[in-house]
C-alpha cells in the first residue's frame, strides 16, 4: 500500500510525460550523433576490429583477406553503417541512463531493486553473448562455409555484406544470452515456475534450433553453435530458478559435452595445413587457391591444396607437405599444390624427398607425369625439356602415352612435341621450289 501511495504521490501529467520523453529521446540521438562522427575518424581501425574474425578465417584458409565493394558507393554507405552500430553501441550505456531515468518514476520501490540486480548482470550476459560470436561462431563459420565451396569456386565477400552478417549474429547472440536472466524474472513474478520450464524443456529445444536457423547463414554449423549455447543458457535458467542437485548434474553435462564439441571444432579448423614452410632464402610469393592476389611468404603463411608458389631469382624455398614429404625448391622455380600427394611443377627444378604413405606421389612437369612411391626425385624443366633424376627409390614416367621406369642413380630425358631442330636445314632442297611458287602468287 505505501509502495502504490508512492507511485501516486509521483505522477505527472500527460504532457509533462511527454515532454519528458521528448527530451529523453532527443538527449540519446544527440548522444548517438556525437559518437557517430568520433567513429567516423576511426572507422578504419574500427572495420580492421570488426575484420579480425574474418582475417582469421581467410588467414587460416591461406585466401586474401581484403572485402570487396560492388559500386562506387557501396563503401560509403558501409562505413556509415559501420559507425552508426559502433554509436549506438558506445552509446548504449548513456541511452540507457536516459531509458532508466524516464521509467523510474513510474516503477514501484522492488520494481527498481529488480532493475538495478538484473540490468548490469543482462549488459554483462550481452557482451559476453557478442564475445562469443566475435571470437567463435564468425571465425568458424566462415571457415566452414568456405571449405564446402572447394579449390575451385572463389568467394567474393563485399564490405556490406559481412558487416551486416558481424551485426546480426553478435546482435542475435547478444540478445540469446539474455534467456537465463529472462527465465529468473519471470520465476520471480510469479508468471511460470521451474516445473514449467522443465516440462517444455523439449518444445524449446525445438523452438532455439528455428531460432538459430532464422539468425543464422543456412548452414548446419553456425546452426548447431548457436542452438547449442541457448539449451546450456536454457538449463542455467532453470539452476537459476531451482538450484537442485538433478539441474546442477543435468547442466555439468551439457556444458561438458559442449566443451567438448567446441573443442573438437577448435581442432578441426586449426589443424595444420596442408604444408608447412621450414626455410626460406630471398623472396618467396604464395598465390592462395581461389585467389587472384599474390603475397610474400612469411613464417606463418599456410600452405593449402590449390595454393600455387613461385621463387625469384635469387630466392629458395624448402617445406613439408603434411604427409612428411620434403620438398626444396630452386631459383626463378614455380609449382602448384593440386590435391593430396599431387604437385604440378610449372617452372624451374624441385627435389622431392618422398615418404611412401597410402598411395603414390605424383609430379605434373610439362606434358610428362611422374609418379613414385618414396624415394628421392629431382625434376627440371628447360623449355620443352624435363630432365628427371631418380637419387633414391624408382619413378615411373609417362608421357606421350608411353611409360618409362627410371631406377635408382639414373636420368630420363623427355622432349615435349619432339627434339629441336634448324627447320631451315632441313627444308633447304625445297628452297628453288618455294622460290618459284612465290613468284607464280604475285
Amino acid at each position: 500500500m505505501g509502495e502504490d501511495k508512492e507511485v501516486e504521490g509521483q505522477r505527472l501529467p500527460i504532457s509533462e510525460h511527454l515532454e519528458e520523453l521528448r527530451r529523453r529521446i532527443i538527449n540519446s540521438i544527440l548522444i548517438v550523433i556525437g559518437f557517430f562522427f568520433i567513429s567516423w575518424f576511426f572507422k578504419s581501425n574500427i572495420l580492421d576490429i570488426m575484420k579480425r574474425p574474418h582475417d582469421l578465417a581467410m588467414e587460416n584458409l591461406g585466401l586474401s583477406q581484403s572485402l570487396q565493394v560492388l559500386s562506387y558507393q557501396e563503401g560509403f554507405y558501409a562505413y556509415i553503417k559501420l559507425c552508426l552500430i559502433t554509436a549506438i553501441f558506445m552509446g548504449y550505456p548513456v541511452i540507457a541512463h536516459q531509458i532508466w531515468k524516464f521509467v523510474e518514476a513510474g516503477l514501484y520501490k522492488k520494481e527498481r531493486t529488480y532493475v538495478k540486480i538484473f540490468a548490469p548482470i543482462s549488459f554483462m550476459a550481452f557482451i559476453i553473448g557478442v564475445l562469443f560470436g566475435y571470437f567463435f561462431l564468425i571465425p568458424f563459420g566462415l571457415q566452414f562455409l568456405i571449405r564446402i565451396l572447394g579449390a575451385e569456386i572463389e568467394p567474393i565477400i563485399t564490405m556490406s555484406q559481412y558487416i551486416n552478417l558481424v551485426t546480426l549474429l553478435t546482435l542475435a547472440l547478444g540478445i540469446v544470452f539474455q534467456l537465463p536472466l529472462v527465465m529468473l524474472f519471470i520465476s520471480k513474478i510469479g508468471i511460470f515456475k521451474a516445473e514449467d520450464f522443465v516440462k517444455w524443456r523439449m518444445h524449446a529445444v525445438l523452438i532455439m534450433f528455428i531460432l538459430a536457423a532464422i539468425i543464422t547463414p543456412p548452414d548446419p554449423f553456425t546452426q548447431v553453435m548457436t542452438a547449442l549455447p541457448m539449451m546450456a543458457l536454457y538449463e542455467v535458467g532453470i539452476l537459476a530458478i531451482r538450484p537442485t542437485k538433478k539441474a546442477i548434474m543435468r547442466f555439468g553435462i551439457l556444458l561438458g559435452s559442449g566443451t567438448l564439441l567446441i573443442y573438437i571444432v577448435f581442432l578441426t579448423f586449426t589443424l595444420p595445413p596442408k604444408a608447412e614452410f621450414i626455410n626460406t632464402s630471398g623472396i618467396v610469393k604464395i598465390l592462395p587457391a581461389a585467389s587472384t592476389k599474390w603475397m610474400a611468404v612469411t613464417p606463418e603463411s599456410r600452405i593449402h591444396n590449390g595454393a600455387t608458389l613461385e621463387t625469384g631469382k635469387s630466392s629458395k624455398a624448402s617445406f613439408l607437405l603434411k604427409d612428411g614429404t620434403y620438398i626444396i625448391m630452386d631459383v626463378d622455380t614455380v609449382i602448384k599444390l593440386v590435391e593430396k600427394r599431387k604437385i604440378a611443377l610449372l617452372k624451374g627444378q624441385i627435389l622431392v624427398t618422398i615418404k611412401a604413405d597410402d598411395g603414390p606421389f605424383s609430379i605434373t612437369a610439362n606434358d610428362s607425369i611422374i609418379t613414385a612411391n618414396d624415394g628421392n626425385i629431382d625434376v627440371k624443366i628447360l623449355g620443352y625439356t624435363v630432365l628427371i633424376t631418380v637419387a633414391e627409390g624408382v619413378a615411373t614416367v609417362v608421357s606421350d602415352g608411353e611409360e618409362k621406369k627410371v631406377l635408382a642413380g639414373r636420368q630420363l630425358k623427355v622432349v615435349t612435341g619432339g627434339e629441336p631442330v634448324n627447320v631451315d636445314g632441313v627444308t633447304k632442297w625445297s628452297k628453288e621450289m618455294r622460290k618459284l611458287i612465290k613468284e607464280k602468287t604475285r
